[in-house]
């Protein structure tokens, strides 16, 4: 059985094979340049994956033209540690990536250029789903769901707040009750043997009297000695106690997930939210550096709450919030490991929202869509198809968009591509025979990849395709850039600020073009 596996989705199409690699039996190691997320093709059905490293998922579309072969997303590993296993002919094949990122912990702070380098992955994937929670945001008014959603990503960012984040409603509903468990953190006294002056003796227990009768001496101030001090009960306060543990390790993952958002929306700091969240911040730093002073440790991870945690309300509080946090941290995981997935979403909006700006461009249908309240692998939009259908009235062009069909034509599916755009004119019996294809590329470092607009160029022939679009993250911090071959456009959107508004504006242009185009 062979085994190939993938770096470019239109790798089957490209009759130079420069994104096809044969599995043999051994160690197959990812390059440290690798500029995309990875692919598991096999001409039969192929499901013989280790069950420790995860599960590819289907690439949507593909198999239909031949039901025995299949197409699977590679999730990104967690730990540079972590291997796919593979059966092949003659053996297993092991696939790792021992330069690959690893998911930062989310209370750690980056020292190295690599540290800092997953840090900005990682902000990156959430800025992300930022970017898709703006979805649920928008469908408040789902006759206009995509027209507030290109508000959102095209207007200056300081004019519309940051996402509600779990984060904020903790700045809103914890603030005071950390101030107040600053202030007096619950104490236990504990009894201890220690010299305490003659004067301050309180209690003397059975080790104390013992130790008293062994001094030289006849009176209590001779057996005190030149100290004038005795073995004695003394009480010690002591703050480590479980609930503190619990209330040390919510301030400090809190302290980190808030500098997190505050980094995502860093165009939007003069925001309200923004600011709720930065005072938040500098509470729970606080508050984590003044438990560790007072000798109080970190919370165990499953730990079972005892009766305050489950009985007193500020308490209670803060370990619910520590939950949610955790859970949060189980969804980034997912997010981690699928954000190629997630990007390919991001791009379906993304295209959305580009052609809802092509000037004369009206939305006469659009599919229902929601958010789901679970991601499936990176996903959390839930849609029928087409997408949308657009009508230019003054070209006499239909365009429409269809994301993850289930059967598409046998033409097409070859090129697995996860989004097309489909343009027709009113009134011709040949319509909707007109093409784009669309791939979102994710990319580790992110930026233009020289030369690809014109590889893409050559294998559109094939398909008789009337264009196509490769969307690719910006470099983190950059801006957008933009490559143009022949009926091609590489370019790279941001997820946020100019980067994104830029980005999507190049991609309207473009459409734009091949529109005008197709109207002769």
């Amino acid at each position: 059985m062979t085994i190939e596996l993938w770096h470019r989705p239109w790798a089957l199409v490209d009759m130079r094979r420069r994104h096809r690699q044969v599995l043999a039996p051994g160690a197959v190691v990812i390059d440290a340049n690798c500029r995309a997320p990875l692919w598991l093709y096999s001409p039969q059905q192929h499901n013989a994956f280790d069950s420790a490293a995860g599960i590819g998922e289907p690439v949507e579309g593909f198999s239909p033209t031949n039901p025995g072969r299949s197409l699977l997303h590679l999730p990104l590993p967690l730990r540079r540690s972590q291997s796919l296993a593979v059966h092949v002919a003659g053996g297993i094949v092991k696939i790792g990536w021992p330069t690959g990122p690893e998911r930062p912990p989310s209370t750690f702070e980056p020292q190295t250029e690599e540290e800092l380098a997953a840090h900005q992955l990682m902000l990156r994937a959430e800025a992300v789903w930022d970017r898709l929670n703006d979805v649920e945001t928008a469908l408040a008014d789902p006759a206009r769901l995509w027209q507030e959603l290109r508000r959102r990503w095209t207007e200056k960012d300081e004019d519309i707040p940051p996402r509600m984040d779990l984060i904020v409603r903790h700045a809103i509903t914890l603030s005071r009750t950390l101030d107040e468990l600053d202030r007096a953190p619950r104490r236990i006294l504990r009894r201890v043997h220690q010299q305490v002056p003659v004067s301050r003796v309180q209690e003397l227990d059975r080790r104390a009297m013992t130790w008293l009768v062994r001094q030289p001496g006849d009176t209590l101030a001779e057996r005190a000695g030149d100290r004038q001090r005795v073995l004695a009960v003394a009480r010690e306060e002591n703050f480590d106690t479980l609930e503190n543990r619990v209330l040390r390790s919510y301030a400090e993952l809190a302290w980190h997930v808030a500098r997190d958002y505050l980094e995502r929306n860093a165009s939007r700091r003069h925001t309200s939210r923004a600011s709720k969240v930065r005072e938040f911040e500098r509470r729970c730093k606080r508050l984590a550096r003044d438990l560790a002073d007072r000798g109080v440790r970190l919370a165990e991870p499953g730990m079972t709450p005892n009766f305050v945690l489950q009985q007193n309300p500020r308490y209670h509080a803060i370990w619910n919030a520590w939950q949610e946090l955790r859970d949060r941290e189980r969804v980034l995981d997912e997010l981690w490991r699928w954000q190629a997935r997630s990007w390919e979403e991001f791009c379906a909006l993304a295209v959305m929202v580009a052609l809802v700006g092509v000037p004369g461009a009206r939305l006469i249908s659009s599919a229902p869509v929601s958010f789901l309240d679970e991601q499936r692998r990176g996903s959390w939009i839930a849609h029928d198809n087409p997408l949308a259908v657009f009508h230019l009235p003054q070209q006499r062009i239909v365009v429409e968009v269809r994301y993850r069909m289930a059967n598409p034509t046998a033409r097409l599916r070859d090129f697995a591509a996860p989004i097309w755009i489909r343009i027709g004119r009113v009134g011709d019996a040949e319509a909707f025979l007109e093409n784009v294809a669309v791939w979102p590329v994710w990319d580790i470092s992110g930026g233009a990849v020289d030369d690809e607009a014109e590889e893409v160029a050559q294998i559109l022939p094939l398909g008789r395709l009337a264009g196509a679009l490769v969307l690719r993250p910006a470099i983190f911090g950059g801006s957008a850039v933009s490559r143009e071959a022949t009926k091609v456009l590489t370019a790279t959107i941001g997820t946020e600020g100019t980067a994104l508004s830029d980005g999507v504006a190049a991609v309207t242009r473009f459409l734009s073009s091949l529109i005008t185009a197709e109207a002769g």
